[in-house]
């Protein structure tokens, strides 16, 4: 997504600096290019990056600063402070660090927590993916904010997309007849992956050509394999874990339906990833997830298991309605959620917080 930003505001005329918290290995792939360069603030073993810091802070003069991660608050603060440069805040929701399993990242989240509402009274502008994170910022925080939703690239989501489901299916080992149904996330208490499991169990006993593939990792990995073997779900859930790009298009090709039962996403991408396709999605009625999903899709309750499963039900045994709501949902990607409007969005406001930086 940051990187296909960054090419839409190439073509409208700009150079842009992405700036990384750390170094990972996704980032070393990154080729820089004439008009779009990285910088990373941390390296190795949390080492700072001196010399990019130094040269941020002191020799880089951009025209507009744009973060989206209170983290990096202090340093746009700066930059606004000594050179007046402008900065833009897009807050992807509240930090939630009670969902964080881990201690590190529990500790990471209170900071971000923490630094929140300092940096957005000091914001030339605050940018909300979804309207449910704007309303949540109002209410709990006081924040004003407007929204710009999360965007995908016909070309981004149709690089996943072959033309024949059954042999996709086939090359996964599954039958053409088999209903596959999908999710691609992080293994995480957010994203909520026991429920889903705990659905498919509900629905396999009438319908046996029923399939779960799970893509990813994460903190619930090992905790939702011991879920599966405890519902006898073995030949029914297929975990593939990290995947290549070839494998993650395989995958989606083959898929059914996709299902995101999140606690509260604000604005998914891999819903509208799968939307864009043509997949039909189920989502949790929470977060920002109804108004991405609109009239495209079904939802269920969160955390209820019973719920899903009648939704997978339905679609299992409605292939019209599959149709129906595959062609809504790429419909709806076109016309509500273009990278190219979103860039035009953003581009209109950096114009604005330009003639207001002095």
């Amino acid at each position: 997504m940051t990187i296909q930003w960054a090419k839409g505001l190439v073509r409208k005329g700009c150079d842009v600096n992405i700036f990384f918290l750390t170094q990972s290995k996704e980032t070393k792939r990154l080729v820089p290019s004439e008009h779009i360069r990285f910088h990373y603030f941390i390296v190795s073993n949390f080492l700072p990056n001196l010399r990019d810091l130094v040269t941020f802070l002191i020799h880089d003069h951009p025209d507009v600063i744009h973060i989206n991660f209170a983290l990096f608050g202090p340093l746009a603060i700066f930059k606004k402070c000594v050179f007046k440069t402008p900065f833009i805040y897009t807050l992807h929701g509240l930090p939630q660090p009670w969902l964080e399993p881990s201690l590190l990242y529990k500790i990471a989240y209170t900071v971000e927590q923490c630094l929140l509402p300092f940096v957005v009274s000091r914001s030339s502008a605050n940018v909300a993916v979804s309207n449910y994170v704007r309303d949540m910022l109002k209410k709990k925080r006081g924040i004003n904010s407007e929204v710009i939703h999360n965007a995908i690239t016909a070309v981004g989501a149709h690089r996943f997309k072959s033309q024949n489901k059954g042999l996709s299916k086939r090359k996964l080992g599954y039958k053409e007849t088999d209903f596959l149904v999908l999710f691609v996330g992080k293994l995480h208490p957010y994203k909520d992956p026991l429920t889903l499991i705990r659905s498919i169990s509900r629905v396999v006993e009438e319908n046996p050509n029923l399939f779960l593939v799970i893509i990813g990792t994460g903190e619930l990995y090992k905790e939702a394999q011991k879920e599966v073997i405890e519902l006898n779900l073995s030949s029914h859930v297929k975990f593939l874990g990290h995947i290549s790009d070839e494998e993650l298009k395989l995958s989606y090709d083959a898929a059914d339906i996709f299902v995101l039962p999140s606690v509260n996403d604000a604005c998914p991408m891999v819903l509208l990833e799968a939307m864009s396709l043509g997949i039909p999605v189920i989502a949790s009625r929470a977060g920002g997830c109804p108004e991405i999903v609109g009239d495209a899709g079904l939802l269920f309750t969160q955390g209820d298991s019973a719920d899903l499963a009648k939704k997978i039900a339905i679609l299992l045994c409605d292939k019209a309605l599959l149709r129906t709501l595959g062609e809504r949902g790429q419909r709806r990607v076109r016309e509500s959620f273009s990278l190219e409007d979103k860039v035009t969005q953003y581009w209109k406001l950096y114009e604005r917080v330009l003639k207001h930086r002095f």
